[in-house]
């Protein structure tokens, strides 16, 4: 355990709570921004000694034994800060989904057509074998594509598995947890609903609003997401890490394939009555298609440059 001054706490809070921010946006991975920042390591390091004797000490309330076995207070900032940036982007992904879906849709498929192109671009090694892992991810993605699309899915043991897959966003830079959470037809729900019911019981609890409701069955939904995301980050994080140091380019060829083969579930015009033409108002979504597109190529420079 390093000991730490309030100056580098109040930073690490800010840059987790950019982090979390980020990781709500697909094509845009939660764990790159904390590499660029510069805690990534010592973030992946400090996950990979959880277990659940941490469990016991919670309960014991022997704060000291976590922070100084498990690097507690770093840990703590960070996640505090995930929290706080899910309040506030969800609160604004809602105002944006309730006036502008289309649009909202429009600009995440751009992010996720760039995120894939910076991986194609970063992927030096074109050979039989990467050829082979690109068709495998590619054909796994258009089976997902054409099969009967996943709906929005309440059940609790799937959502604690969507918390479980969302974290390998936070450990693979690269790699988008909202992404998956598109493809397994809970972005929203997750994302912004169930957040947002969360926000408004808060509200109600401490009598700040009266005019606004809460919806039960979304808190149980968003605690449990947030039971497996924990899980995910106390059980895959060692294993993600070893898989990323290991084997990253061939996962980096999984992602090009599987993301270019489900482009489908994700195309925008899929959230509207209305099909693609060359309309006026079509064409004019397209310039929100190069916005998202843009935005994830000016941070993928800045993050080279830093």
């Amino acid at each position: 355990m390093k000991k730490r001054d309030k100056s580098f706490l109040t930073l690490l809070f800010f840059k987790s709570v950019l982090m979390g921010t980020v990781n709500k946006l697909p094509g845009i991975s939660g764990g790159l921004v904390a590499l660029i920042t510069g805690f990534y390591i010592e973030m992946i390091n400090s996950l990979k000694k959880l277990d659940f004797n941490v469990i016991k000490l919670l309960f014991s309330l022997n704060f000291k034994k976590i922070n100084k076995d498990y690097n507690g207070t770093f840990l703590l900032i960070i996640f505090l800060g995930i929290v706080v940036s899910y309040f506030t982007t969800s609160q604004i992904l809602d105002i944006f989904f309730q006036s502008y879906e289309l649009h909202v849709w429009s600009v995440f498929f751009g992010m996720i057509l760039a995120s894939n192109l910076i991986l194609i671009l970063n992927n030096k090694k074109w050979d039989f074998q990467s050829m082979i892992m690109i068709g495998i991810g590619l054909l796994t993605g258009l089976l997902m594509s054409i099969s009967e699309p996943i709906s929005e899915n309440r059940n609790l043991f799937f959502i604690f598995f969507c918390g479980l897959i969302s974290v390998c966003g936070m450990i693979i830079p690269g790699l988008s947890g909202s992404f998956l959470l598109i493809i397994l037809g809970n972005f929203k729900l997750l994302l912004v609903d169930s957040v947002n019911s969360l926000y408004n019981s808060i509200l109600i609890i401490f009598g700040i609003r009266s005019d606004i409701y809460h919806d039960f069955e979304l808190i149980k939904i968003v605690l449990v997401f947030t039971l497996g995301s924990i899980s995910g980050l106390v059980l895959l994080s060692s294993i993600l890490s070893y898989l990323i140091t290991n084997f990253e380019k061939t996962i980096n060829q999984l992602i090009i394939g599987f993301v270019f083969g489900s482009l489908f579930i994700v195309w925008p015009w899929n959230y509207s009555i209305n099909n693609f033409d060359f309309s006026l108002q079509n064409l004019f979504l397209l310039l929100w298609i190069l916005l998202g597109f843009f935005i994830v190529l000016i941070f993928n420079r800045y993050a080279k440059t830093n």
